[in-house]
């Protein structure tokens, strides 16, 4: 039996492999272009996409692009996110990725993890609903820190969202 329904798909990259893995599984996908010189427009074009599936839940994954007002007001309580660290640690704007790490690394941090946040108007400074965390290692590089994130990171989200949904 299934844990949830994905009802559609939504990117703002053309080339995304999420076009054939939607295709696939016969999941709706839609391709909005992000156009960082009208950024309301698109906020309200990715809110209109949306609507038309009265989603449960929204769930970011490998989107980077900030959320408008109009999608936050339309969806309160209903969007949410992973980051690689521990949030509030190493979170905001331009921490994503792979600097995400460089950045634990570099402080020399004994421990990072996995956030599950609520999004909001601000990067990363959403309501943290689940953490994990991953002890580093010894002399442990960003990359392979990074590697190890990604390992898990997946089955955590999607452990958080089936205790969301139920």
């Amino acid at each position: 039996k299934a844990i949830f329904k994905i009802r559609a798909c939504l990117t703002d990259n053309s080339q995304s492999n999420l076009l054939n893995i939607s295709k696939k599984f016969q999941i709706p996908c839609h391709v909005i272009p992000y156009d960082k010189n009208n950024f309301n427009s698109w906020d309200q074009k990715l809110c209109e996409a949306l609507t038309v599936y009265k989603p449960d839940l929204i769930i970011l994954a490998g989107f980077l692009k900030k959320i408008g007002p109009a999608v936050l007001k339309q969806f309160p309580d209903k969007i949410i996110n992973s980051h690689p660290a521990l949030l509030p640690d190493f979170g905001g704007a331009g921490l994503y990725g792979s600097k995400v790490h460089q950045a634990v690394i570099k402080a020399k941090k004994i421990q990072t993890g996995i956030s599950i946040h609520k999004v909001s108007a601000e990067y990363d400074k959403g309501l943290i609903l689940f953490q994990k965390i991953i002890p580093i290692k010894k002399n442990e590089s960003a990359l392979d820190l990074e590697k190890r994130v990604k390992e898990i990171e997946k089955p955590f989200y999607f452990e958080a969202v089936k205790q969301i949904l139920h």
